[in-house]
């Protein structure tokens, strides 16, 4: 009897072990399937010392082909990944998760149409798992289609989305949050879809603010501070008002494929000014020993230096003629925004340049772009049409093709076929407009103010 009750108890240890191995090893699965898609995870959001939110990487890293959610879990046409989550503040609650979603194009570059953003929002879902030690076990978002998670700033109808009260979590200062996450097509979307590229953030706590608890062992009564994301930014743009900001020359063309020189960004900034901060700053005194009083730029260039949007050479000179680099645009537009953390570089060709930090805050917005083979390039000059590209880009400015009106300006120089038309179009023509709801325009009226050029 004593035999059997042995056996008995050895079994049952036996089975135990075997369910702990499986256990273990189910585990192990779920860290190998993270672990498999990148040693890094795919998007960072770092949640810095002082409350601000920076976010880098993108969460659209290839290519979605029709799927079923099935199919999407075993990697089979869908895209997957890991988000992470670093915090060095104090602690907060994760309450909402939200997507951007910037740039939807085509892999050619050509950017899609209003039917076919409705199309990918519609037929595009994601699924968010947060999970403990290695396993990803707790599903936090279920394929729910973008639509439903999509924020656009001062959109009603989309604010992303809020997480259920079970699905909440916190994050304590000084760690970090791992979340896996796929996307998936539906099968029935149509060849719209195809090759279609974009570059999509992930946001957490959309309302703006962080609510932080003090620590337990203090003293005092427990205190919720309110810490607002968005800084006063250096300086201030007009982006509501479209107006004009590029000129053309005396001779009836506009150069789009010329280069831009510093004065000439000097006084495209300059007039993009908000006008009582443009007010407040505001000189034609300057100390660079070559810019004449009676210069056309001294204005732009005294008064963007005042207000330290623009700075000059160790040697004391502004060199207003020069053409203006990659580099040196990259942080003039830089001073318009905090700058945004990085953990890598996005270029090959930056580490050690005097405008690292620009370059790679500038490109986490999504405001620069590279080169096919990785380089930025940081030292070749900027031609009008990549220029006024990145302007557009700071200023949430964007036409499609069918949606400019046909009494815009036109110049000999630029053809409608050309890839910077749209762009161009933007810049020289200033005009009354609705927003799409992909957040390009819809332009209304052309319209002639007097402005400050």
């Amino acid at each position: 009897m004593k035999l059997y009750s042995t056996l008995f108890k050895r079994a049952i240890r036996f089975l135990i072990i075997i369910i702990i191995v499986g256990i273990i090893a189910s585990n192990l699965i779920d860290y190998t399937f993270s672990a498999s898609i990148n040693l890094e995870p795919n998007i960072t959001i770092t949640i810095n010392n002082n409350g601000n939110s920076t976010i880098n990487g993108n969460l659209f890293n290839g290519y979605l082909y029709p799927s079923s959610q099935e199919d999407a879990e075993k990697g089979l046409g869908s895209i997957r990944g890991v988000i992470r989550i670093n915090n060095q503040f104090n602690k907060i609650d994760v309450n909402t998760l939200a997507i951007g979603i910037n740039n939807l194009k085509k892999s050619n570059g050509t950017l899609v149409s209003n039917e076919v953003f409705d199309s990918f929002i519609n037929n595009v879902n994601l699924k968010v798992n947060k999970g403990v030690l290695f396993n990803f076990d707790k599903t936090i978002l279920e394929y729910t289609k973008l639509k439903d998670i999509l924020y656009i700033e001062d959109n009603e109808q989309y604010q992303g989305y809020l997480l259920s009260s079970n699905d909440k979590f916190s994050i304590d200062k000084g760690h970090s949050v791992d979340l896996k996450y796929t996307l998936q097509m539906s099968p029935e979307a149509g060849n719209e879809l195809q090759s279609i590229i974009a570059q999509m953030p992930i946001y957490i706590n959309l309302e703006g603010t962080h609510v932080i608890e003090e620590d337990e062992d203090d003293d005092d009564d427990e205190e919720i501070v309110i810490i607002e994301d968005n800084e006063i930014p250096v300086a201030e743009l007009n982006k509501e008002d479209h107006f004009q900001y590029i000129q053309g020359y005396p001779d009836n063309t506009v150069r789009p494929e010329g280069l831009v020189t510093r004065e000439e960004v000097a006084a495209v900034f300059y007039r993009l000014l908000e006008s009582n901060y443009r007010m407040s700053i505001l000189t034609e005194n300057e100390d660079f020993p070559d810019v004449n009083f009676d210069r056309w730029s001294t204005k732009h260039i005294a008064t963007l230096s005042n207000g330290n949007i623009i700075e000059g050479y160790p040697d004391g000179s502004f060199k207003p003629e020069n053409p203006i680099t990659r580099a040196e645009l990259a942080t003039i537009a830089s001073k318009f925004d905090k700058l945004s953390a990085y953990l890598n570089n996005s270029f090959s060709d930056i580490d050690g340049h005097w405008a690292i930090e620009y370059i790679n805050s500038a490109a986490a917005k999504g405001w620069v772009e590279g080169y096919p083979d990785g380089t930025f390039k940081p030292d070749q000059y900027i031609t009008r049409a990549e220029f006024v590209t990145l302007v557009n880009n700071v200023l949430g400015r964007g036409i499609h093709k069918e949606n400019i009106l046909k009494e815009a300006r036109v110049f000999p120089d630029l053809s409608d076929t050309m890839w910077y038309y749209e762009a161009m179009q933007e810049a020289i023509n200033s005009h009354l407009y609705i927003r799409n709801e992909d957040m390009s325009e819809l332009w209304i009226e052309i319209i002639y103010p007097k402005l400050d050029l």
